[in-house]
């Protein structure tokens, strides 16, 4: 809770005799004028996974890409009693420290600084970790729970006692499916992760080497190993694989483990921190952002972010987690612990606040809300939280020793998510991250009726699947005479079959005309063709639909609604048809078979047997047709001969009037 301040400190800060005990500020610089760094040359401050993001998803370059101007950070370091923290190219910006006033006025009189703020104390106290996020501590040990031994569930991994957290959004549909998060690269932004060199829930993501990194941007070191717990927690949720005893969302992903928050005080340089952080995730190339860190109330009640404040563009926090989602990076925000809070603070902090990340709240595995998942809508009536996942007594693995143990907060909830998010846009790489949201939330079962407590609800990723699915799948017809040539796309498995209906001239229902089963092992792309012979069929507007069944029928989608033009009359196979009769000027003959017929003839004489008409040609399967001129004819009966190497196979008489 952040302390109540005396009325003497509020008389010392009105004098403003408080501005020497700030020893952190932000200097914002006006412009990048003269910065030697281009979008052309963009391989020098992206890597090529960042690039290949913005590309995939059609994201142009723009000048919050570009680096701060090198030479005004260099002025800035050559002021005395100065040192260079970080900076911020997205918000134009260096981080310093000093606590030399000469200093910060002679930083003030460069023609490139826009202004200076003081951001943070010389040192703290704060026993909260953002905004009460640090009560999310260990319960009580839990006991293991061994899927295997669960009636009727089949899943790919044992989960141990985190089965139930991620069954509730049939996260284990998408793990069936064979998507765990592999080629996903979440950066995890938080306050430290205790013990995640030696915790053996980790075990596998470390030998793997799937931990790619870590950064301390509190203390400018790489360890992040001996800090704060909080993380580690957080991570476990992610990252856990224990068969039989704890398995995360996204087991197979792969991380940078980033410290942002400190611990002792509670100031906007952990903002700062968060966005050098991101930024640092985009140029490395990540996918996602997974953070359980929120921001409203500070040491020092200048800073505080009212509610009006907290509308998405206001906080530098939620400013940068809007600009991440801009550069393509998926980005997942607890919505914060302050519900139960009496005051507009239990209404979602910084940056769960922003327009473009998924913010998510607190529920149990019975779907009951946590009372103390803070409240939408954010500062501008924009819908908060996103989405609603399993936050309260959620299982984590202990820091110390990996086993299972429970906690309550959003700061679970988040990455319980986050991992299946990955999971799930591993399976649709094509779309984008906010494509990905979108999905999310209308799959979720509070869609059609979104509150400010549950958001859109609980996500079920079945019905996602299924969505993209839709979304993804193509499909065009052609007509070429009686034969209509189907072509399709989708994903699928060799869990999906396609049912093809079909809806002729005069019909009023669809009847299924053919079952064509998916023959690939894994979930992906396939393509299928289909030849539709249309036999007893009249002119007009034949329709057709394909339905996908996925996972043994229990889901079913119409992945394309098509349709043709008749322009003729479709007759049964082993058809001889002479059209018009009686006929006049013209005669129509055609022959239909499903073979082809080599060097097939055609002989048409007068009732004298005097050959009127004779033609040879190669038939191929199916529809074949000439037209024969008859004007120059005379009334009567004709009759019309096929042949097949001299074997007579069809024979019709008409008559010309």
């Amino acid at each position: 809770m952040k302390r109540t301040a005396t009325l003497i400190i509020l008389l010392i800060a009105s004098t403003g005799l408080t501005k020497a005990q700030f020893a952190r500020y932000i200097v914002q610089f006006t412009d990048k004028t003269g910065t030697p760094y281009t979008f052309t040359s963009s391989s020098a401050y992206l890597s090529a996974k960042a690039i290949a993001r913005r590309t995939n998803q059609h994201i142009a370059l723009d000048s919050t890409d570009l680096p701060v101007n090198p030479a005004y950070l260099d002025s800035i370091r050559k002021v005395p009693n100065v040192t260079v923290l970080n900076s911020s190219k997205w918000l134009n910006q260096v981080l310093i420290r000093t606590t030399d006033a000469a200093a910060i006025t002679k930083i003030n009189s460069f023609p490139f600084v826009k202004k200076t703020n003081a951001i943070a104390a010389r040192s703290g106290s704060h026993n909260n970790l953002s905004n009460g996020l640090a009560e999310e501590t260990p319960a009580s040990p839990v006991s293991v729970e061994h899927v295997a031994g669960q009636t009727g569930v089949n899943t790919v991994f044992d989960y141990g006692s985190m089965y139930n957290q991620i069954h509730i959004h049939n996260g284990d549909y998408l793990h069936k499916l064979g998507f765990t998060g592999r080629g996903v690269t979440i950066a995890v932004l938080d306050a430290g992760f205790l013990y995640y060199l030696t915790n053996p829930a980790f075990d596998s993501v470390r030998l793997q080497g799937r931990v790619l990194g870590t950064w301390d941007y509190v203390n400018n070191e790489a360890s992040v190993n001996e800090d704060n717990s909080h993380g580690a927690y957080v991570f476990s949720l992610l990252a856990s694989n224990r068969p039989g005893v704890l398995v995360g969302s996204a087991p197979h992903a792969s991380y940078w483990l980033l410290r942002t928050e400190e611990i002792s005080s509670e100031y906007p340089v952990e903002e700062q921190n968060w966005v050098v952080a991101a930024e640092f995730a985009d140029s490395a190339g990540v996918d996602m952002i997974s953070t359980s860190l929120g921001y409203s109330d500070f040491d020092g009640s200048n800073f505080d972010y009212s509610y009006a404040q907290r509308n998405g563009n206001t906080a530098m926090i939620s400013i940068a987690a809007d600009l991440a989602a801009k550069k393509g990076i998926l980005v997942v925000v607890s919505a914060g612990n302050s519900g139960n809070n009496s005051t507009d603070l239990k209404y979602v902090a910084c940056p769960a606040d922003a327009d473009s990340v998924l913010t998510v709240g607190s529920i149990d595995v019975n779907a009951n809300l946590a009372s103390s998942s803070s409240w939408g809508p954010n500062g501008a009536g924009k819908l908060k939280p996103n989405i609603v996942s399993v936050g309260m007594n959620a299982v984590i693995a202990a820091a110390s020793t990996g086993n299972p143990t429970s906690g309550s907060g959003t700061s679970y909830a988040c990455p319980n998510f986050a991992g299946l998010a990955a999971c799930f846009w591993e399976a649709f790489p094509e779309f984008t991250n906010m494509e990905i949201i979108d999905a999310i939330q209308k799959s979720a079962n509070k869609y059609a009726s979104p509150d400010y407590r549950f958001g859109h609800g609980i996500p079920n990723f079945k019905k996602a699947v299924a969505l993209l699915t839709r979304q993804y799948a193509t499909a065009i017809s052609t007509i070429n005479n009686c034969i209509v040539g189907i072509n399709w796309k989708s994903k699928d498995d060799t869990s999906s079959v396609y049912t093809l209906q079909r809806k002729l001239p005069g019909e009023t229902n669809f009847s299924v005309i053919s079952t064509v089963a998916s023959t690939s092992l894994s979930f992906k792309a396939n393509s299928y063709t289909y030849n539709d012979t249309l036999r007893a069929a009249g002119s007009g507007i034949v329709q057709y639909r394909i339905v996908q069944n996925m996972r043994s029928a229990d889901t079913a989608i119409v992945i394309a609604s098509l349709q043709e033009t008749i322009n003729t009359v479709c007759f049964p196979d082993n058809t001889l048809i002479v059209v018009p009769s009686p006929f006049d000027q013209q005669l129509l003959v055609v022959v239909n078979t499903p073979d082809a017929v080599p060097n097939m003839g055609i002989k048409i004489t007068d009732m004298m047997g005097r050959i009127v008409f004779a033609k040879k040609a190669d038939k191929p399967a199916g529809y074949f047709s000439t037209p024969v001129q008859t004007g120059s004819w005379k009334a009567g009966i004709y009759e019309v001969t096929v042949y097949n190497n001299n074997k007579r196979i069809y024979d019709r008489k008409v008559f010309k009037k």
